[in-house]
């Protein structure tokens, strides 16, 4: 594959507009990409004062690409020290896929002002330009000349062409709807924040209902999986030949540390001994949790406190704090899990799913549950014994705690042991 011409310069990399991939070195290093060079750009990537600042380049060239660098940092590093020039008026771009770069840019905050800039996670971002791009690769799969295709050509035929290949490629009622919201943003943004003229064909297009139907874990098969965490025969090979370990001495702490607060994955990863609340008896009374979610929702420009969870201390989750010596640690600026090492919170949060999907595996359990599903069983178990689930902060709002993670079917179980009938 042809590539922009590269030589290592701090901060300098070559990245592809259609897979979002850094390519500056090779094809084969970076997971396959093998789209044209006229996907690639230059991209400034720096980090000033432990902020990462990126721009993409319009420097076609090396050596233009690199005083175009250099000049970023320069103004990054005296950003009051700046000529205000005549505003220039803005390309209007034409084509389609050069449409989709600059919505890409835009995601990424690449030149708008501070006041207008959201923040967005990056996974958000790629897979947003990715379900816009599932679009274009339609188009090319019909011929279609993306090189000559303009943002005015497109029309009500080609969109239900489209949803008439869409629908059968779906697997889930939330992937349909995934493209279907990227591709109305995408519209909207053209015409709301850049004045194109243009319909919004997309903007008719209707949602899929998603019936949610949360499911808990049984009891069981719960402790069968804890019992199948072991350091033996701990090697997955995947499909591609990869071999990967899939124990850590904290894996089984983790999963209960999961189950046991009825937080999120990765909000569990940040708990610390100094978030223990000890009640005026010297017993543990609750765990102060952080909602991430709500968090980057909400409260992305971090000009609110933090929303908080208080997370009950159930003897379970009290004999999990004993095992990993509270006592010894409280008010300790440490993590709960994996105190010691340096890695990244999501890094841990995502190994640990798989090693939970590989035990449940290996136990030989039947019922395809993952590790978010211990989420929907602790707030199920919330709800059917204490009936306080609505009221203890889990979720913004008792209807989505009420819609999507309480199990039904275990609710009417509970009813039926506790002997409910109409005449008492």
């Amino acid at each position: 594959m042809k590539i922009l011409k590269y030589k290592k310069f701090t901060g300098l990399h070559i990245v592809c507009k259609k897979c979002n991939k850094l390519i500056e070195v090779s094809q084969a290093s970076y997971k396959g990409c093998g789209h044209p060079i006229e996907r690639q750009k230059y991209k400034a990537i720096i980090k000033l004062n432990g902020i990462r600042k990126t721009r993409d380049l319009k420097a076609l060239e090396y050596d233009d690409a690199v005083a175009e660098l250099l000049e970023f940092k320069n103004q990054l590093s005296t950003p009051f020290k700046f000529v205000t020039p005549s505003p220039k008026a803005e390309v209007k771009h034409e084509l389609l896929k050069e449409c989709i770069m600059m919505y890409s840019d835009w995601l990424e905050n690449v030149d708008v002002p501070k006041h207008l800039q959201i923040i967005r996670s990056n996974g958000y971002v790629k897979s947003t330009v990715r379900y816009v791009l599932n679009f274009t690769d339609f188009l090319q799969a019909n011929s279609i000349n993306l090189n000559k295709f303009k943002i005015y050509d497109l029309d009500d035929v080609i969109v239900g062409k489209y949803y008439e290949y869409l629908e059968p490629l779906c697997k889930s009622t939330s992937t349909y709807n995934h493209n279907t919201k990227a591709l109305k943003n995408f519209n909207s943004f053209l015409i709301d924040k850049k004045g194109y003229l243009i319909p919004n064909f997309f903007k008719d297009v209707n949602l899929k209902y998603e019936n949610a139907n949360p499911i808990s874990v049984n009891d069981d098969d719960f402790i069968k999986l804890l019992d199948a965490i072991s350091d033996v025969d701990t090697v997955h090979i995947f499909k591609t030949g990869e071999r990967k370990n899939m124990y850590r001495p904290y894996t089984r702490d983790a999963i209960e540390l999961v189950a046991f607060t009825g937080m999120r994955i990765e909000e569990s990863m940040i708990l610390k001994y100094s978030d223990i609340v000890l009640g005026s008896d010297g017993k543990i009374e609750h765990l102060i949790g952080t909602d991430l979610k709500f968090d980057r929702a909400h409260n992305w420009n971090n000009t609110k406190e933090p929303k908080k969870v208080l997370i009950p201390c159930t003897k379970e989750l009290e004999n999990l704090l004993i095992r990993l010596n509270y006592k010894e640690n409280l008010g300790a600026d440490k993590y709960l899990i994996a105190g010691d090492e340096k890695i990244k919170r999501k890094t841990i949060a995502v190994q640990l799913s798989d090693s939970f999907t590989f035990y449940r595996n290996k136990a030989q359990i039947s019922n395809k549950f993952t590790l978010k599903h211990l989420r929907k069983t602790f707030l199920t178990k919330l709800h059917i014994k204490t009936g306080f689930v609505e009221s203890m902060g889990y979720q913004k709002s008792g209807k989505v705690t009420m819609t999507n993670y309480i199990d039904k079917v275990e609710v009417v179980r509970e009813v039926n042991r506790q002997g409910f009938g109409y005449f008492g």
